[in-house]
């Protein structure tokens, strides 16, 4: 998804648009858009709500199944 919507960009065509990323994070795709603001895609590296606030997801994540996996 992220490689795509670079391509798109490159190309000036129909992007993708964020809140379909932040959704698609929620739902637990978060270590994949993550991973594409790293090397070799960097989409969305320079967004500080990409840079800060998808570490901060997967950390939110990760504690939710920490916590409900005692139970």
């Amino acid at each position: 998804m992220m490689w795509r919507d670079k391509r798109a960009a490159k190309a000036k065509l129909w992007r993708t648009p964020e809140k379909y990323f932040w959704f698609i994070a929620l739902l637990g795709g978060s270590l994949g858009i993550f991973l594409g603001t790293r090397s070799p895609i960097y989409h969305k590296a320079a967004k500080q709500s990409f840079t800060i606030g998808i570490p901060m997801l997967i950390l939110v994540q990760v504690v939710m199944v920490w916590v409900l996996g005692k139970y």
